[in-house]
């Protein structure tokens, strides 16, 4: 009788334990989650904000861009196959321009460096290392 008794009594107290684990593990997922949420909705404002400074950053040298040929094709006292040359040599050289900042932007390690994914990384790797 009193094997039994102690048995329930240890599972009572076990059981109690474990809840207040879950509890405690519900709790802290909750906050992690949160925290997760958090960093997101943060990631997405400063994407959100750096999209419309580049906009209005790139609607700024277009429009400069277009004014400068205008005014250089206007001024320049040179013949209409001369002014077409130089309007293709600076077309090209904007496109070739463009590649190349598109290419350096668009690279993985600009990217994970950027986001914060390369740290995220290393601290991964340097707590398994630890453990």
């Amino acid at each position: 009788m009193f094997k039994y008794l102690l048995t329930g009594l240890q599972s009572f107290i076990a059981i109690k334990l474990l809840d207040n684990y879950r509890q405690l593990s519900i709790q802290l997922l909750n906050i992690e989650a949160a925290k997760s949420y958090l960093h997101g909705v943060r990631i997405v404002r400063l994407s959100a904000i750096g999209l419309l400074g580049m906009g209005l950053v790139i609607g700024l040298i277009c429009i400069g861009v277009v004014m400068l040929h205008a005014g250089l094709f206007i001024l320049l006292p040179w013949t209409v196959k001369a002014k077409a040359l130089l309007g293709m040599a600076l077309g090209l050289t904007y496109v070739a321009m463009g590649c190349v900042a598109l290419r350096a932007a668009l690279r993985e390690k600009t990217w994970m460096e950027k986001s914060g994914a390369a740290a995220l990384l290393t601290e991964a790797a340097g707590r398994t290392r630890n453990v």
